[in-house]
Formats: structure tokens, sequence, C-alpha cells
């Protein structure tokens, strides 16, 4: 290549080019001995390059000495290129974590040809920090720091296979706040996610060693309990729980005061796989809830002709849906710079005749296990269509989809049917979607989010941030929109790493061209340090609480005179 070029093949020049390369680059001989060093590499190191060359790697400690010159000296003896993760102290003391690529090359020397070790290093120590991040992250409860549902998930799935090796028996405590929803609505969600913390602390200093504490959701939380006598152990655990919020909680400086309903099932007694027993400690949780809270009940053991709670919710929410006992809520989404209202988010509202405003984790996973969602969210998506249609154009709204809804292969049927009914500009249809829900997605999940997209409707992931996969989320699903997880927001003014996070989101989205929105602004702190990050889209208490169709006809009369007037 020289020979051909009018560039001179002079040591000065190679090292020019060497000095040009941002990646540190040396070269070493048989003995070990560094013989080329760039710039990069002697920044690396903090070393002069009069010092590092004939050096031999004395700048290292020397344990990870040894790491280097084993693979040098397999490199020297095999002749093959190898590649290495390494661990590195620079000259700082900072640890990094770098990628190390050596190839064997021959070169002509004054006694002769001899071979020569060329080593490039790549730093990925930000690299492998986001990794580490993001998989403690996608098993964990970013609020409390206890195992996540995915975690759960692994979990009982291991406690159930040893148990069927061992022969012996898994408890399942579900735990759900009694309370808690006043306090929230009372002092707000800060306080409320300080109260959630300190449960998990409470639940988890009460518990053996090798049980797992989780948080499902919520201010649900679930136990898993091996290696002791059952049902005797499970019932203790629970009388245990119960007591633990016997004490009122500080939160800020205010004293609250919640208790704890608590649904067991046992594995094999109760359940003969993970999901059935997961399901029976569900129902035995409703039950206690229904019948005050405050105290646990085992599956099995029921209140002689208690009729199972699902069959009661499932038959009441068939006759709410005929009766129009449904209704929708819209909590407004608004610009991050102004705080205009851009959209709103539909929210299905259940008023029971005799038992008043039914919750929707009350009512929405019965719809989605019994099928009911299919005629439910059909019901939503159209009102809420109609509803919107008569807003201004520039307003959209937006509505939750299950992953029930996704894979019955109707959606996309559903959603045309909405909008040729009510007029609505595709674009203005928003139908968010839970990470969650695309936990192992089937082929009619991606063929349907084609079909939406074919419409023209917007598709928004929710929580992101909080999920297993959300980077994996948004690259297999033609997304338009992600949606922050209030999680990050509510710690936005006293944790850092939630700064970051969302710094992170935000360039995530405008690298992508997605829009982004954070869910759960409820403090003007925390809308003044999101206005600032660049967030386009807030919503939050803050911003706008749920309300009826004709409060939010009213606010945009009301808007609209305004606009006249001036």
């Amino acid at each position: 290549m020289f020979s051909r070029s009018t560039i001179r093949a002079t040591v000065d020049n190679l090292q020019a080019v060497l000095n040009a390369m941002p990646l540190p680059v040396i070269m070493k001989d048989r003995s070990h001995r560094v013989v080329v060093a760039n710039d990069a590499a002697c920044t690396f190191f903090g070393t002069p390059r009069e010092a590092l060359l004939g050096s031999l790697d004395e700048q290292l400690p020397e344990d990870q000495r040894a790491v280097f010159w084993k693979v040098d000296n397999q490199v020297f003896e095999t002749g093959e290129p190898n590649e290495n993760e390494e661990v590195v102290t620079d000259a700082k003391g900072d640890v990094h974590v770098i990628v190390t690529r050596k190839r064997l090359v021959e070169l002509d020397t004054n006694d002769g040809r001899e071979p020569f070790i060329l080593a490039i290093l790549s730093d990925v120590t930000k690299i492998r920090e986001a990794e580490a991040r993001a998989a403690y992250l996608a098993e964990h409860d970013p609020l409390t720091g206890l195992s996540n549902r995915n975690r759960l998930t692994d979990t009982l799935a291991e406690a159930v296979a040893a148990s069927g090796r061992s022969q012996t028996k898994v408890g399942l405590l579900l735990l759900d706040l009694d309370g808690f929803k006043q306090v929230n609505d009372r002092y707000g969600h800060v306080a409320g996610d300080e109260l959630l913390r300190v449960v998990a602390r409470r639940l988890s200093g009460h518990v053996r060693s090798g049980d797992t504490v989780s948080r499902i959701g919520g201010d649900e939380f679930c136990v898993v309990q091996v290696g002791v006598q059952q049902p005797a152990g499970a019932f203790a655990l629970a009388k245990r729980l119960i007591r633990a919020f016997e004490e009122p909680v500080l939160v800020g400086q205010t004293r609250v005061s919640v208790s704890a309903s608590i649904g067991i099932a046992l594995f094999p007694d109760d359940a003969s796989g993970m999901d059935e027993l997961y399901n029976n400690a569900d129902m035995a949780l409703y039950a206690v809830k229904r019948s005050g809270g405050g105290s646990y009940l085992r599956f099995d053991h029921f209140p002689e002709g208690q009729v199972w709670p699902e069959w009661d919710v499932e038959k009441e929410l068939r006759a709410a849906i005929t009766h129009g006992d449904i209704s929708l809520a819209y909590q407004p989404l608004c610009d991050g710079m102004d705080s205009v209202v851009v959209g709103y988010e539909a929210l299905a509202r259940w008023t029971h005749p005799e038992r008043g405003e039914i919750s929707p984790d009350v009512f929405i996973p019965v719809a989605e296990r019994t099928g009911i969602i299919r005629r439910l969210g059909a019901w939503i998506v159209e009102r809420a269509c109609r509803d919107a249609a008569m807003w201004p154009d520039h307003v959209r709204v937006s509505v939750n989809v299950s992953s029930t809804q996704l894979e019955d292969g109707h959606m996309a049927g559903t959603v045309r049917h909405a909008l040729d009914v009510s007029g609505l500009a595709p674009r203005r249809l928003e139908l968010e979607i839970k990470e969650s829900a695309l936990i192992g997605a089937t082929e009619m999940v991606a063929q349907t989010f084609s079909q939406l997209k074919e419409i023209g409707v917007l598709l928004a992931l929710d929580d992101f941030g909080a999920g297993t996969s959300s980077i994996s989320s948004i690259q297999r699903m033609p997304f338009d929109r992600i949606k922050i997880d209030r999680s990050f927001v509510s710690n936005l003014d006293s944790d850092a790493r939630s700064v970051a996070i969302i710094r992170a989101i935000l360039a995530i989205g405008k690298e992508l061209d997605l829009s982004v929105t954070a869910a759960g602004v409820e403090h003007e702190s925390q809308r003044i340090a999101l206005r600032h990050m660049g967030c386009p889209e807030l919503q939050g208490f803050l911003l706008g609480r749920p309300e009826p169709l004709s409060r939010v006809n009213e606010r945009a009369e009301q808007a609209n005179e305004g606009k006249e007037a001036t």
C-alpha cells in the first residue's frame, strides 16, 4: 500500500495514524513488553509513552496482569485471534470493563521476523452497567426493591418444580393492603409510595431467609414460602404479617394506619400447577376483602355456602354492562411546555347499585379471565370514540388494551367499527398496551399490531422502563409513543437514578421519533423538572384527575368561551 502511495512508510507516520485512532492500541512482543502504544492507550493507562514502551504491564495490578498474559500466550501459541472481556483498573484507580481484541502479526525486525500481538481495547463499562441495571429492573420493583411479578413467576415455577421432586409443599400468600387507597387519596401518591416502601421492609423482616417477597402491582404483595410444614407454616406467617401492621406507619410527619388481607393457597394440596395456585390464592384474597379484610383465608376453607367470588363478579359484571352501570372517566394528557390539554385517557368505572364504586383492579382481571373483556373492551373503544368525536380536532383519546384483546383476533375489527360509527379520525385514537401484555406475545399479537397500524391509529407502550424488555418491545412492535412509568416520576425529586433514567428514555424517544408521556405527575416540582428535560407530554393528578364526560365537555366550553372573549 505504501509503495503505491506518496505517503512515506516511516515510524513517525505509523505513530501518527495510530494516534488518530480513538481506541487504545498497543503492540507487545513475545516477552509481553509493550513496543507500540498510541495516545489513547497512554491516556487510558495514565502513563507517558516513554514509560509505557518497554514496560511489562506494570501499570496493571498483578492479578489483572496474569489474565492479560494468559491470553497473550494463547494467541502466540495458536496464532488465532482472541476477543476477551476483562476488568482493568485505570490510572485513576477506576475499574473498567474492556473488550480486548488481540491478533498475531509478524513483522521484520533487526533480529529477523518476529511475532507480535496487536491489541485494541474498547471500554464497555457503561454498556455493562446499563445491562446490569436493566437486568435488575427486569426482576425487581423499582419502588420497593422487592422481586417483581416477572421474578415471582420464575421463583414460583422453581418452587413448584422442587416441591414435586422433594414431596414438600409450597405456600403462596397474596397480600393486599386495606386502606391504602384512602392514604393515596388523602395524602397523595408520594405518601402512598413511602407507605409501600415501609410495607416492603416490614414484610421482608417477618419472613424466613428462604422465602421470597414480591410486589406484584399497586398495593398487592406476595410471599412464596418453602421448606416448612403446611398449612401450619402459612397460617403462622399470615398471622405474623397481619400483626406487623398493627403499628401505624410514619409517612413524613403523619402516622397512617393500614391493615392486611391475605389469601393462601398450597401446592399441591390446592392446585395442580403454578397458574392454578396463583388463581386460587387470588380467590381466597378476594373473599377476605369482601368479608371486611384484616384477616387471612386459605383457598379450600371458605365459609360454608359462600359462592366462589369470581363467579359473583362475572355474573354481576355482565349485568352491569347490559344495564349501563359501566361508564368512562377521562384523565387529561397535557402538553409538557404549557400544560394545554392535548388528549384524554379513557378509564372504565363501575358503579354497583348496592356496593357502590367497584375498583377496576377488581373487575378488569375478572373480565380478562372470563372473556368478558372482549365485550367490555368493544364498548369502551366505541364509547370513547363517540365522546372524542365531540372534542376539538387536536385532542385525542387514549384507551387501554389488554393482552387478551390483542390475542383474540377481533381487535382490529372492533376499532374499525368504532371509528366508522363515531366518525373519529384514526390518528385521534391511541391504544395503550402495558409491556406485561407483550410478554410471550404470539404471532396473533404481531398480526393485530400490523392491522391496527394499517387502520392508522396510534399505539403507546405503557409503563415504559419498569418491565422486563422495554427496549426490545419498541424494537419489535410499531409503537408511536412510550409512557414513562410513574415510579420514576414519583422519585424525581429524591432519586438521581430516576432523573438519569427519564433523561435516557427521552433520548430514546427522540432518536426513534417516538412521542413520550410522563405519567404520575403530582407536584409542581416534578412538572418543572420534566419541562426542563424537554418531556413532550405529562399526565397526573397535578394536571387533572379522571372526570366524567360532562365535566370534560364543560371545561372545553369554558376554554372556547375564553378564546372568543379574547
